[in-house]
């Protein structure tokens, strides 16, 4: 967490999101959960800057982990976060929901462009996809 000191802060967070190498996979079921506990506490916001679909995290079963293709793996585990966002993690009336911002980063796939998208957009959010640096 930073206090925010305005353009400082903007630099700071700047430079250590220019150091970030991605690599492995990605698991925005877990990262999201993490996010919304913090819900109780006052959370209105969340930022999601993400390279790529879910590759890992809760919504396969051991057997769906063996034996579905990488496309079917993630076409699945990208609906399970969306269908958790919308019935558990952000479930409430309108106005007391928290919004969910979706940045993608040098993605060459339409397909992570539109899930964030539609990430963004069910949770009252916007979308920004960066395709290169």
């Amino acid at each position: 967490w930073q206090t925010y000191q305005g353009e400082t802060t903007a630099r700071q967070v700047a430079e250590a999101l220019t150091e970030v190498e991605p690599a492995g996979d990605t698991n925005l079921s877990d990262a999201l959960d993490l996010a919304f506990r913090l819900r109780p506490t006052g959370l209105d916001t969340v930022y999601l800057f993400s390279d790529g679909l879910p590759t890992s995290g809760p919504g396969l079963t051991s057997s769906e982990e063996k034996s579905l293709s990488d496309g079917a793996r993630t076409e699945k585990l990208s609906r399970h976060v969306r269908q958790t966002l919308v019935q558990t993690w952000n479930r409430g009336p309108a106005g007391s929901r928290v919004r969910v911002n979706a940045i993608g980063f040098f993605f060459e796939s339409p397909e992570v462009g539109a899930f964030l998208w539609a990430l963004a957009r069910e949770n009252d959010g916007s979308f920004v996809g960066m395709s290169r640096p």
